[in-house]
């Protein structure tokens, strides 16, 4: 079953709308399991960049080993880096599932106000918290379907229900599909498809934390991510694996190139 991601600034209410879509999705005699960020000591977590990416990494990797298609996962977090949600997006891309995304945008002042009844955050967090939130937009893929919360608005339940159990999942795209050798234009799909590949590292590594692994489209084959490496350095192997494809191609038809990509990344990225 498909992932629900729950977005919104510090104390904005998403664990109350968490609470709400469980007890919902419970009523269907449907197995769904909420992941949240609540254990967290968020005054100690969110003042040390390390703490904060391991934190979204350990909840990104309890997001990813939940993910199947019996269980309704909620991810009850911040989700306020508009990378990260893309990640949480290569995930179920990389299942085959379906996600929608639940924006809590509660005005400042009153998340504020709630902040304070509720000790969450020191007033210095909070603060920091809300200039950094990226908000999620409908037109970004990994956004959508998103539906935008004003405290004063109800859930849409029946809605959010219908899409997760009638929505088929995202179509395989090009980086996803094994390409078949005698293809004439097997070369330049080899270079988008390992540029696809790229632009994903890229975007993750934007705020990952050393020892982590990285979800490709595409392939169960994941990046390991050891050490920091620039643009400019995976470009090169790219540049290096474009070389090597050339004078040793593929010797079955229908190889997942992407897969091999990711092998071959993994085997120079030491």
């Amino acid at each position: 079953m498909p992932l629900i991601v729950i977005t919104g600034g510090p104390s904005s209410g998403k664990s109350t709308r968490a609470q709400a879509l469980y007890d919902y999705f419970k009523t269907k005699s449907m197995p769904v399991q909420i992941i949240t960020d609540n254990n967290l000591d968020r005054n100690t977590v969110y003042i040390d960049n390390t703490l904060e990416k391991q934190a979204r990494s350990d909840l990104k990797a309890e997001t990813q080993r939940l993910v199947t298609k019996t269980d309704l996962i909620i991810l009850d977090a911040l989700n306020y880096i508009k990378g990260y949600r893309y990640e949480l997006y290569c995930i179920t891309k990389l299942y085959q599932t379906v996600q929608c995304t639940i924006y809590c945008n509660t005005p400042i002042h009153l998340a504020r106000e709630w902040n304070i009844a509720n000790h969450r955050y020191d007033e210095s967090i909070f603060d920091a918290l809300v200039q950094r939130y990226e908000p999620p937009e409908g037109r970004n893929r990994w956004d959508a379907p998103l539906f935008i919360l004003t405290p004063n608005d109800e859930l849409p339940l029946e809605q959010i229900a219908d899409y997760l159990a009638n929505k088929r999942p995202p179509p395989p795209n090009k980086s996803t599909v094994n390409l078949p050798i005698s293809d004439t234009n097997f070369l330049h799909d080899v270079d988008r498809v390992t540029q696809d590949v790229i632009d994903s590292i890229v975007q993750q590594s934007k705020m990952a934390v050393l020892g982590q692994q990285f979800s490709i489209p595409g392939t169960t084959e994941k990046i390991d991510w050891n050490q920091n490496h620039s643009v400019s350095d995976i470009r090169r192997i790219r540049q290096q694996y474009l070389k090597f494809i050339k004078t040793h191609p593929p010797s079955k038809d229908n190889t997942n190139v992407t897969s091999m990509f990711v092998q071959f990344l993994n085997s120079n990225l030491c």
